[in-house]
């Protein structure tokens, strides 16, 4: 069960709306973690909403550290993305999953260094976009980084995450 803290009254239970729309706002810990605990129905409406240009342009450059790199891997034109940060306007439901299924592997990532041991001074982000570029046996030698622009390949991706978590091949 996840904690939210509201004003200095903590909230217990599942993530709201609100909760779920500050984990898309850079910079901040848990943030991403509180996404990936977040139930599917939370997270679907999110996808639904659809995101914030300007929120999916950072959370694409945990991909890679060249934001054009992770916008090809997104398959997310650069040319409309920019577009839509001028306009603040939000991503359609289809390009919103891609972006939030990073978000949410961000999350997953700090759910295992929680787990695992002292998350203090990790960096999720910083790890992810490192491990994202890096060819994985696993994969047959191909890199996450090139899966995410399907969904069942994000779901390869994280399940290889977990996979690391227990130790299990990777």
């Amino acid at each position: 069960m996840t904690q939210i803290v509201h004003g200095d009254r903590p909230v217990h239970g599942t993530p709201s709306r609100q909760a779920i729309r500050r984990a898309m706002q850079p910079p901040a810990s848990d943030r991403y973690l509180d996404f990936y605990k977040a139930d599917a129905v939370e997270r679907i409406r999110l996808i639904k909403l659809g995101v914030l240009a300007s929120d999916a342009k950072v959370i694409i450059s945990y991909i890679s550290g060249v934001q054009a790199e992770g916008m090809r891997a997104l398959n997310i034109s650069a040319a409309t993305l920019n577009r839509k940060v001028k306009g603040e306007e939000r991503l359609p439901a289809a390009e919103s999953e891609r972006v939030l299924g990073v978000a949410r592997l961000v999350g997953q990532v700090e759910a295992i260094v929680g787990e695992s041991g002292n998350p203090e001074g990790f960096d999720a982000t910083a790890w992810l976009s490192r491990w994202l570029g890096e060819p994985l046996p696993a994969l047959g030698g191909v890199r996450p980084r090139d899966l995410l622009d399907t969904i069942e390949g994000q779901n390869l991706v994280s399940a290889s995450l977990a996979r690391i978590q227990s130790g299990a091949y990777a």
